[in-house]
């Protein structure tokens, strides 16, 4: 049931919702109700009857396509995994381990970040990295391949082209600047 809902949420379901036809779900509620209490011996099989037309009533009434809503729990997540890269930016990072550690799909993860931060993760990351490696050329005397590292970049090659790349100049370059 847990697969379900999560799909159905990531497809605009919402969590909360008022009812347009409350009085099917005061029936529904109430025929379970009565369900509950007999000893029929199809009982079992009735009241599941009635769940799934109570859920499936839920998801009727509540599910509207073509819009996907960041929830303020989503939004709240999204801020949490924003604060992970900001104090983690240096470590390696890839969207298959946001998705394990905060339990939210990676393609839906994608899609909401840019959704609310205007860029995807991996870009923003990127930013946080060349931002850092700025600081850190401006201020200290480190060697470029050190910067690298502790951007979380290993590759000094792959750090000067993504720096260039950013910034327009190689780490060298831009550090001769200031």
């Amino acid at each position: 049931m847990g697969a379900i809902y999560k799909k159905y949420e990531e497809r605009g379901g919402q969590p909360v919702f008022r009812a347009r036809q409350p009085e099917r779900f005061s029936r529904l509620l109430q025929e379970l109700y009565q369900l509950a209490g007999s000893d029929d011996y199809v009982r079992d099989m009735q009241i599941y009857g009635k769940l799934v037309e109570l859920l499936t009533l839920l998801m009727e009434e509540s599910w509207h396509p073509g819009t996907v809503r960041v929830t303020h729990g989503k939004k709240q997540n999204l801020q949490e995994i924003k604060e992970y890269l900001d104090t983690h930016f240096a470590e390696k990072i890839t969207l298959d381990d946001l998705s394990a550690k905060f339990y939210i799909n990676k393609f839906y993860l994608t899609r909401v970040f840019k959704e609310q931060f205007g860029q995807p993760v991996t870009n923003y990351l990127v930013q946080l990295r060349i931002t850092q490696a700025k600081r850190m050329l401006r201020f200290t005397d480190r060697s470029i391949e050190a910067i690298a590292q502790d951007c979380g970049l290993n590759d000094a090659n792959y750090f000067s082209r993504l720096f260039k790349k950013v910034e327009g100049v190689p780490p060298g370059e831009y550090r001769r600047q200031w």
